[in-house]
C-alpha cells in the first residue's frame, strides 16, 4: 500500500518534502539553541563566586613563577589585558566565546555528517552536560580553546574532503597549527588527516603526497615557527626534555583507568561495570572503524557516505593517537598522571565517532537494529549519568566556589596577613601562585628540593643554592617572608617547612588557622 506522500502528484510530493525538511532544519536549530541556552545557564552558575582558578590557570595568566607552556591561550589572556581589560574578565569572556562555538561546532559537525539533528542533540548532549565539560569551560584552563580549534580543524577537512580544493587543506593545517600552540597534544589529528588522505583511492598518488603536504607544512610551520621564536627571546619554549622521566606505577595506571572509566557513568557505579561498557563502546567503535576502512578504499561511495566515513576515519585514528600521545608525555615527564582534563578531548571525540558511526547502521537489519537500541540505551544511562553529576556539582560550585576563587581561599586569614605586609618585602611561598591572585603580591616559589617535571634536583640552580640566595637577601638588609599554606598539600617537590626552618634564620611573623608566616633575620657575617 502507498504511503500518503507516495500517492501525492510530484508536484505536491516536492512540496511536502520542501516543508519536511524545513521543519527538520527548524526542529534542528531548536534543540541546538536549547543546548546552547542550558550550557550558558550552566557556565553562569559554575562561575558564581568566579571562574574556577587552579595552579595551571595562574601560569597562564602570567602570575606563576613558573612559566606557561603552549602560548595561545595565554595570549588570549594577556593580550586583552595589555589593554585594560582585568585577565579574570577576559577569561569570562573567551570562556562564552568558546563555550558557544563548541556546542554549536560539534552541533554542526555531527548533523552535517549524519544529515539528522536527533543525531547531533544526542552527541552534543552528551558532550556538553558532561560535569567535565561543563567544570572546564567555567575554568580558567586552555582546553575549551584547544577543542575549539581541533573542531576548527575537523570543519575545514571536512570541506576539503566534501569539495577537493586545496584551500581547505591550508586552512584546516593551519587550525592544526593553532590547536597545538594551545595544547602540544594535537598533531595526532594532522597524522589521522594525513593517513585518510593517503589512503584516498579517489585521489592519484601525487596528488595525494601533495595535499598530504599542505596539511603538514602550514601548521608544522607556524608551531616550529613558535619554538624558534620563543627560544630566542624568552628562552624555553615546550619545556620538556626527550628524556624518560616517567614514575608511574601500578596505583598511579590504575586511577588512570578510573579517570578513563568515569567519561560513562560517576564513581558510584562499580568499576567493574564502568570498565566493561567503555570496551564495549570501544568495540564498538573499533569494528564499525575496520568496515569503514573496507569500504573507504573502494572508490564508488556517494558524496554522504565518503565524507561520513572520512569524518569516522579521522575521528578514530586521531582518538587513538591523542591517547598514546598523552600516555607517552607519562613516560617523558614525572610525576604526570591521566587526569580528567587531559582525557577530556578523547571523550568528545568519542562521542562523535560513535554518533557517526551509529546514524550509519542498517537498522532494517536484526543485528544492527539491536546494536543501534544498545547504543541509544547507554545513550540515556549516560545522559542520565550526566545529568545528574553536572547538577550536583553545580550545586557545589554556585555554594561553595572552586578553585582559588572558592570562599574558603578568599577568607584566608593567612592571605589577609599578607597583604599587610610591607610593601618592598620579598615574598616566597609554597602557594605563590595562589599570593599573587589573591594578595595580588608578587611572590616566588620556596626553594625547590627537585624539578617537578624530572623528578631531580635542577642542576643549574640546587635547592642549597635558592636557600642561600634567600638568607643573602636577608643578610642585604631585604623584608623578606616565608608563607607557608596548609592547604597546598601536593607540591612534595618544595623544600618543607620543617627544612626551611633548620636552614634559614626564621623567626615567627603570624601563625594562623590556615598557615604560617616566618621573617627570614640577617645573619651575622663570618
Amino acid at each position: 500500500m502507498a504511503t500518503p506522500a507516495e500517492r501525492l502528484t510530484p508536484a505536491a510530493r516536492s512540496s511536502f518534502t520542501d516543508r519536511q525538511t524545513a521543519r527538520s532544519a527548524s526542529s534542528g536549530w531548536i534543540a541546538c539553541a536549547a543546548l546552547l541556552v542550558l550550557s550558558l545557564v550552566l557556565f553562569r552558575l559554575n562561575i558564581h563566586h568566579g571562574m574556577i582558578v587552579s595552579p595551571d590557570s595562574t601560569r597562564y595568566m602570567g602570575i606563576s613563577p613558573i612559566p606557561y607552556d603552549a602560548p595561545v591561550y595565554h595570549w588570549m589572556l594577556v593580550l586583552p589585558h595589555a589593554l585594560g581589560v582585568p585577565l579574570l574578565t577576559a577569561a569570562v569572556a573567551w570562556g562564552v566565546v568558546t563555550l558557544t562555538a563548541n556546542v554549536l561546532l560539534v552541533f554542526a559537525l555531527v548533523r552535517r555528517i549524519t544529515g539528522d539533528w536527533r543525531y547531533a542533540a544526542i552527541g552534543t548532549a552528551l558532550i556538553a552536560l558532561a560535569p567535565q565539560f561543563v567544570s572546564l569551560h567555567a575554568a580558567v584552563i586552555s582546553e575549551p580553546p584547544f577543542i575549539t580549534f581541533v573542531l576548527l580543524t575537523l570543519w575545514f577537512a571536512l570541506d576539503y574532503f566534501e569539495r577537493g580544493t586545496q584551500r581547505d587543506i591550508v586552512i584546516a593545517s593551519l587550525m592544526l597549527g593553532m590547536a597545538t600552540l594551545t595544547r602540544f597534544t594535537a598533531p595526532p589529528l594532522g597524522a589521522a588527516l594525513v593517513l585518510v588522505i593517503l589512503t584516498d583511492p579517489r585521489l592519484t598518488i601525487s596528488r595525494r603526497l601533495t595535499d598530504s603536504a599542505l596539511m603538514a607544512i602550514p601548521g608544522g610551520a607556524l608551531f616550529f615557527g613558535w619554538v624558534v621564536a620563543s627560544t630566542l627571546t624568552v628562552g624555553h619554549s615546550i619545556g620538556r626534555d626527550l628524556k624518560f622521566y616517567g614514575n608511574m606505577g601500578p596505583a598511579q595506571w590504575w586511577a588512570n583507568l578510573e579517570t578513563t572509566a568515569a567519561w560513562l557513568l560517576p564513581d558510584a557505579v562499580p568499576l567493574v561495570l564502568r570498565v566493561l561498557l567503555l570496551v564495549a563502546v570501544l568495540g564498538f567503535a573499533g569494528w564499525q572503524f575496520t568496515r569503514q576502512f573496507a569500504a573507504w578504499r573502494r572508490s564508488s561511495l556517494d558524496i554522504s557516505c565518503e565524507l561520513r566515513i572520512a569524518f569516522s576515519l579521522t575521528l578514530g585514528l586521531f582518538f587513538v593517537g591523542y591517547l598514546a600521545f598523552v600516555w607517552l608525555s607519562t613516560a617523558l615527564e614525572a610525576n604526570l598522571q591521566f587526569v580528567g582534563r587531559y582525557g577530556f578531548p578523547a571523550y568528545v571525540v568519542l562521542v562523535m565517532l560513535v554518533a557517526t558511526q551509529a546514524s550509519g547502521l542498517d537498522r532494517r537489519l536484526g543485528g544492527l537494529r539491536k546494536v543501534w537500541f544498545a547504543l541509544a540505551g547507554l545513550s540515556a544511562l549516560v545522559l542520565a549519568g550526566h545529568t545528574v553529576r553536572t547538577s550536583v556539582r553545580t550545586h557545589e560550585f554556585y555554594r561553595e566556589g572552586n578553585g582559588f576563587l572558592s570562599l574558603d581561599w578568599r577568607a584566608s586569614p593567612t592571605m589577609a596577613a599578607v597583604k599587610a605586609l610591607p610593601g618592598n618585602a620579598v615574598l616566597y611561598s609554597n602557594g605563590a601562585d595562589v599570593v599573587a591572585l589573591l594578595a595580588e603580591r608578587s611572590a616566588q616559589i620556596v626553594p625547590q628540593e627537585r624539578l617537578l617535571r624530572t623528578n631531580r634536583p635542577d642542576p643549574a640552580n640546587p635547592p642549597e643554592a635558592q636557600i642561600a640566595l634567600m638568607q643573602a637577601q636577608a643578610n642585604a638588609g631585604l623584608p623578606v617572608y616565608v608563607i607557608c599554606l596548609d592547604r597546598i598539600d601536593w607540591r612534595f617537590y618544595l623544600a618543607s617547612e620543617t627544612r626551611l626552618k633548620r636552614d634559614l634564620a626564621l623567626e615567627p611573623a603570624g601563625r594562623f588557622a590556615d598557615g604560617r608566616i616566618y621573617r627570614v633575620t640577617a645573619t651575622a657575617h663570618p
